[in-house]
């Protein structure tokens, strides 16, 4: 306690005194000098750590001046872009002077135009007075041939009175020499009209061919200043051009400057294949979408998938890059010929974009075949498994098909005494079918288990219930019948059908005694419906799914059962390793859906909850449903005689005995008139040499039929309905 108050003592000592002294203006060193002597020895560890800190400081620091001499780099690239400008000032100064001389070349032009436009103005005087000094020429010879005449006239005159005494010789000489004169004078006149036609025609051709020159010089020179113009608005052009480039570029380097890609920068990796890849991503998104990503570096993963690092421009928001190149990722995927791109996402730790893409498919067929089972593996298990199978699907996901292809193999193998796995096959087996709606169902139109369908509205699949339980009550009567027949029953829409009835949790608890007990008696049944929640059916609870070997198909309805259900019933170990086969398998089933056209033939995953453990199979295509008609045909003739020839026995051949007896046990208001045993509504055929029997729809009852088809349908008249021999009902 005392060496802490001593050493607490002069730490506080040795600070006064640094206080005062620097109070006073004593120099640092004396000031650290008695900071040393007051510190204690703790205190030196404090400071020694203290000596750490200001290491990392001066690191900092350090750090810091790097970051300013790369600023001055930046500076002297922007001096010598502000050089380069100033450069483009002097060639513009030049261009300007270009300019100038230009324009006086186009002034003397200008000027030499003004002197031709003269000399064809004194030209054109010059004509103008030939013209007028020839139109007088031709006036003063008018004149001397008018005074000519009159001359003539009067010397005729003269003549004439003179003639006879005194001048007949001296007359026809003068006449003569006259003559010769005005011959000579008309001659030097047509000579003078001659030379002054060609002197005329002279001056127009030398005035036309000045106009032409003139008008050749002009057409020169426009042409020579258009094409002045030209030149000189093109190398404008050019230089505008040039400052517009330098302008980008300046802005280039500011958005540099700024951090924003400017064009895409690609990785040198070089021959390795994901380096390529990734350059190609950037090289194929620039040349799309015009976005530049600049190429860090990638990474391959355990698991084979492929990381990739891109820089992005931080004028683009990040959660718009991602929209945009998600939006186009399928498309890249089938330009590089790659699997797929699995993410696209921003890198939470810097400014990077990763992009993860598979070369190929995140599974081999190898691998496949041992996370789920064949679709041949599938018919395997459910034709050697007790017939109680419920199957759960959202609509249109393949419930009907994968029955129709059930159905079909479990005609072929058989079904077994009290429905185990491992019984005695039964020799027959009838298979009757419920769908609701299906008679009214677009969907339906071409429903594959038609053959089989005998209740195809909610009124009739309402009682297809109590006919199974009266068949039911048959069966533990007639051993014989059981152990030679097997009843298949087929409900589709099962939770539609219950919930259609008057009483439909009653109408459950019912239905729950044919899941408990019909079995004994050689009957199996498949249903159908959509919720994984087994309460959702009328008159079930959650805890009733064990009545059924549930088949839940599709990968999305799987993981919604295991989201459910999947760790109240499973281990958490085998739900997530389910789950991890399903991440697994779905790219694989996605791949090789996306190869199919037809909607029947699609790739379907189904989980089969096996009391044992769950299992994943391929489930069969509608291909894989076939059906012998005459077989079955012949079966339920079979059946049908094996019954009539009970009910007689058991009736002591009494017709209206046995009229009750078949109304207890089938539920069929058959007339007391009937002399001959009735054919039974379940599996009834129609058989022609019982006259007294008549055909009715199983629809509406009525008995107007129409067969068609050869014989093997009927058309009811009243409802329209069409149906096979097998559902009439003969009464």
């Amino acid at each position: 306690m005392k060496k802490l108050m001593m050493v607490g003592g002069s730490g506080v000592l040795g600070l006064c005194l640094g206080l005062v002294m620097s109070a006073q203006g004593i120099k640092a060193q004396t000031l650290a000098l008695a900071g040393l002597i007051a510190v204690p020895t703790v205190a030196v560890g404090l400071i020694v750590a203290d000596t750490k800190g200001q290491q990392r400081i001066n690191q900092a620091e350090s750090k810091a001046s790097d970051a300013l001499r790369s600023l001055d780099g930046m500076s002297t690239k922007l001096t010598a872009s502000e050089e380069r400008q100033a450069r483009l000032k002097v060639d513009l100064a030049q261009m300007q002077g270009t300019l100038t001389r230009f324009k006086e070349l186009l002034k003397a032009c200008e000027s030499e135009r003004c002197q031709s436009a003269e000399s064809i103005s004194q030209l054109q005087c010059e004509l103008a007075d030939l013209r007028s000094a020839l139109a007088q020429r031709n006036e003063r010879l008018e004149e001397l041939e008018a005074e000519v005449e009159e001359w003539e006239q009067t010397f005729h005159t003269k003549l004439d009175v003179e003639a006879d005494k005194r001048f007949q010789v001296a007359k026809l000489a003068e006449i003569r020499k006259i003559e010769a004169e005005n011959d000579e004078i008309t001659r030097e006149a047509m000579d003078i009209v001659r030379g002054f036609r060609q002197w005329g025609i002279e001056v127009d051709a030398r005035l036309q061919d000045r106009g032409e020159f003139v008008k050749s010089v002009t057409s020169q020179y426009n042409d020579h200043l258009e094409g002045l113009k030209g030149s000189i608005s093109t190398q404008v052009g050019e230089y505008v051009k040039q400052i517009e480039i330098l302008n980008v570029k300046v802005a280039m380097l500011q958005r540099k400057l700024q951090g924003d890609l400017i064009e895409p920068e690609y990785g040198q990796f070089g021959y390795a294949v994901e380096g390529k890849i990734a350059n190609d991503i950037a090289r194929r998104v620039w040349e799309d979408l015009q976005i530049p990503l600049a190429v860090k570096g990638y990474q391959v993963k355990p698991d084979g998938s492929v990381d990739v690092g891109y820089g992005y421009s931080r004028s683009i928001p990040v959660e718009a890059l991602t929209a945009d190149l998600n939006r186009h990722s399928g498309n890249l995927a089938k330009w590089l010929g790659i699997h797929k791109i699995t993410s696209i996402r921003k890198l939470e730790i810097a400014d990077l974009l990763v992009v993860t893409f598979r070369r190929e498919p995140a599974v081999k067929e190898d691998t496949v075949k041992l996370l789920a089972g064949s679709s041949q593996e599938f018919i395997s298990y459910v034709t050697s498994h007790p017939i109680r199978y419920r199957l759960i699907a959202d609509p249109g996901q393949g419930k009907t098909p994968v029955t129709a292809v059930m159905v079909s193999e479990i005609l072929k193998v058989g079904g077994t005494r009290g429905n185990t796995g491992k019984g005695k096959k039964i020799p027959h087996t009838l298979v009757t079918v419920s769908c609701p709606d299906v008679e009214s169902s677009q969907k339906d139109s071409d429903y594959p288990l038609e053959i089989f369908l005998k209740y195809g509205n909610t009124t009739t699949a309402v009682k297809s219930i109590d006919d199974a339980l009266e068949d039911w009550q048959y069966r533990k009567r007639d051993t014989t019948y059981a152990e030679n027949f097997f009843q298949l029953w087929v409900w589709d829409e099962l939770d539609n059908t219950l919930s259609s009835c008057d009483d439909p949790k009653g109408t459950g608890e019912a239905f729950k005694k044919i899941l408990k007990q019909c079995h004994h008696t050689g009957v199996g049944w498949i249903v159908s419906g959509q919720s994984v929640m087994t309460s959702q059916i009328p008159g079930f609870m959650d805890d009733d799914r064990e009545l059924f070997t549930q088949i839940i198909i599709d990968t999305s309805k799987i993981r919604k059962y295991l989201e459910k259900y999947g760790k109240k019933i499973l281990s958490a170990k085998v739900v997530s390793q389910l789950v991890k086969n399903l991440d697994d398998l779905e790219p694989y089933i996605e791949d090789k859906n996306s190869m199919i056209t037809d909607a029947a033939r699609l790739l379907r995953l189904g989980l089969i909850l096996d009391d044992k453990s769950p299992k994943l199979y391929f489930l069969p295509n509608l291909d894989n449903a076939e059906f012998d008609n005459e077989k079955i045909e012949s079966v339920i003739t079979q059946a049908d005689q094996m019954k009539r020839q009970f009910l007689v026995r058991a009736s002591g051949k009494n017709g209206s005995g046995l009229a009750n007896e078949v109304q207890n046990a089938y539920g069929e208001g058959v007339t007391k008139k009937v002399a001959a045993p009735p054919f039974p509504t379940i599996g009834g055929s129609d058989h022609s040499s019982h006259s007294s029997q008549i055909p009715h729809c199983p629809h509406c009852g009525g008995s107007d039929l129409k067969v068609i088809e050869n014989g093997k349908r009927y058309q009811c008249k009243g409802c329209t309905k069409r149906f096979v021999n097998s559902k009439v009902i003969w009464k």
